[in-house]
């Protein structure tokens, strides 16, 4: 059995400080793949540091919603800085990018979307998927992603609705879990879980964030994407290897650029 942990923060000093036995504890959990994400600009290059010396991990270039207001955000700068990244060997997509509406402290919803829109204007004839943070912003988001013709994607760490998995899987876009389903309160987005189509789904832990059950309470890391995996498995009524086997080829699906990783499961 093969896992892809489809969104995590590698470059956290709760992960970072001890990534060696992190991967190690990630392997004997069956999770093979890992797609590191990034939050600004600052932490693209130590994404790439770990990717390339890591076996089985790519990463991605991006601007966090809530990072939107950092130093040397405008739009050009953000430019100059992921086009000098996007063509290496482990990019493999373009986030984390978005809004967050849920914070009274984040930055102004203007500024947001002005950082969001100028990130998809520059990208716009580079040959990679999203990754889409959308929390708390669902008509705004839908509205700039469908001006901006985008193609592929995915909406990391689903918490929305029914209503707009279903627009977003009605544009072809992809939805991913993360320990949220494991809580004891998220009946309704085990739900959503159910209905989403299974060429369509995908399992991240998003961490040292969104914990599973039964580790709530402790920094999240890339081996427990098995339990999120075990909890989606017990809601589709599937086996674990199912959920497994669709996760994993979904995710080359939609980071056609990251089966280089393939080859290198193989050298292991």
């Amino acid at each position: 059995m093969k896992l892809v942990d489809s969104h995590c923060h590698l470059f956290f000093d709760e992960i970072y400080q001890k990534l060696d036995e992190k991967l190690r504890l990630a392997k004997l959990a069956d999770v093979r793949y890992l797609l590191s994400v990034s939050t600004d600009l600052g932490t693209i290059e130590k994404n790439l540091e770990i990717s390339s010396k890591y076996k089985g991990i790519c990463c991605s270039v991006g601007v966090h919603p809530l990072h939107s207001e950092d130093d040397n955000s405008d739009g050009d700068h953000i430019a100059s800085v992921m086009l000098g990244f996007i063509e290496h060997d482990k990019v493999v997509a373009i986030g984390e990018v978005g809004l967050d509406y849920h914070y009274d402290d984040a930055p102004s919803k203007s500024k947001q979307i002005t950082v969001f829109e100028e990130m998809l204007s520059f990208s716009r004839d580079v040959d990679l998927p999203y990754i889409f943070h959308a929390r708390e912003c669902f008509p705004d988001i839908f509205d700039i992603i469908s001006r901006s013709n985008v193609k592929s994607g995915v909406f990391h760490c689903y918490t929305g609705s029914i209503e707009d998995a279903k627009r977003i899987i009605d544009k072809g876009f992809y939805i991913s879990f993360s320990g949220v389903i494991t809580f004891s309160k998220s009946h309704e987005l085990r739900e959503i879980a159910k209905y989403v189509p299974a060429d369509r789904v995908l399992i991240e832990t998003d961490c040292p964030y969104l914990t599973p059950v039964p580790y709530r309470g402790k920094p999240n890391e890339p081996a427990y994407v098995s339990l999120v995996a075990e909890c989606l498995a017990k809601t589709r009524e599937v086996s674990v290897e199912e959920i497994a086997e669709i996760t994993t080829t979904n995710f080359f699906n939609l980071f056609p650029k990251a089966r280089f990783l393939l080859e290198e499961s193989d050298e292991k």
